[in-house]
């Protein structure tokens, strides 16, 4: 076995490394000549033609009144909730509330989410039941006295 030099190791990986591709002579491009000379062309813009098409048929938009009507009785913040996610899908909700400590707490709710979605709170005439309306739904008060009654909502 030879002998391992640490010199000759080292010495090995950092000396210059010839490559066998170098050619002392400079490198020369040469071109084949065409028989064709090169002659540059402008840019001329197409032609085009304009064709005049009819205007398109305008067409009234048809209102479909296709509502769902849910009827709820929320008694607490979860089931306030549900109300909203209806109100949210275009559902119209009539709430009915029951006789318990938080219908006060359940209806500044709901009144809060319907109003943040665009909506409307209105009161019935009876005292524990209100209709929520999502933005896409126009709900028609018939009196005068019925529209500044229908401001507040009664929690009991």
């Amino acid at each position: 076995m030879g002998s391992f030099n640490v010199k000759n190791f080292f010495g090995s990986m950092f000396a210059p490394v010839e490559d066998e591709y170098y050619d002392d002579q400079p490198y020369e491009e040469t071109y084949e000549e065409s028989e064709e000379p090169f002659v540059e062309e402008q840019y001329q813009p197409e032609a085009r033609t304009f064709v005049q098409e009819p205007a398109p048929a305008v067409t009234t938009p048809v209102v479909q009144h296709n509502a769902t009507v849910i009827m709820l009785t929320p008694y607490d913040i979860r089931t306030s909730q549900i109300v909203l996610d209806h109100i949210r899908e275009g559902h119209i909700v009539i709430c009915n509330l029951t006789n318990t400590d938080k219908n006060q707490r359940v209806v500044d709710y709901i009144s809060g989410g319907v109003y943040s979605l665009g909506g409307r709170v209105e009161p019935t005439p009876v005292k524990t039941t209100f209709v929520c309306t999502p933005k896409s739904v126009d709900l028609v008060v018939e009196s005068a006295e019925e529209a500044v009654a229908g401001t507040k909502v009664s929690a009991l």
